[in-house]
């Protein structure tokens, strides 16, 4: 009994843990791991990142700082140049249900078995990526923002 409730204790202070790693957790390892980086910006600069906002202007460490590494990186040619795009996404759980027809082995009275066919409903989950923002990138600084509207 008592190893029991050891293990429902552990649990839940796993759980609670593994919830307090937010977006703000990795954002402030990132920032503990390069504060020579951090530091060399000024007050409003540090104060932005340490939000998790980021600006027109900003660099790529500041956007790195305060997004983390982008998931993809594109490179975007225009008739202004080349611009490096940083793409940042999120996954999603989509629940589709399908009907199938699956085989039962039946028996009788008798102990003979038959196989007869019964529709059954199955939940099928697909993970879906999608992209939550861009940031464009030209000569080294931000100069286009792109959020999905939430």
């Amino acid at each position: 009994m008592l190893l029991r409730k050891l293990f429902l204790l552990v649990l839940i202070v796993c759980c609670a843990l593994t919830g307090c790693m937010s977006a703000q957790y990795y954002r402030d390892r990132r920032i503990a791991e390069n504060p020579e980086l951090f530091n060399s910006f000024s007050p409003q600069v540090r104060e932005q990142i340490s939000l998790g906002q980021i600006n027109i202007g900003f660099t790529e460490d500041m956007v790195r700082l305060a997004w983390g590494p982008p998931d993809r990186i594109y490179i975007r040619t225009t008739d202004r140049g080349e611009a490096t795009v940083w793409t940042y996404s999120s996954t999603r759980i989509l629940t589709q249900t399908d009907r199938m027809s699956v085989p039962v082995r039946i028996y009788d009275d008798r102990g003979h078995s038959t196989i007869v066919y019964r529709n059954v409903w199955v939940n099928r989950d697909r993970h879906e990526e999608y992209d939550v923002a861009r940031v464009e990138f030209s000569q080294g600084a931000v100069s286009a923002i792109e959020r999905m509207d939430q």
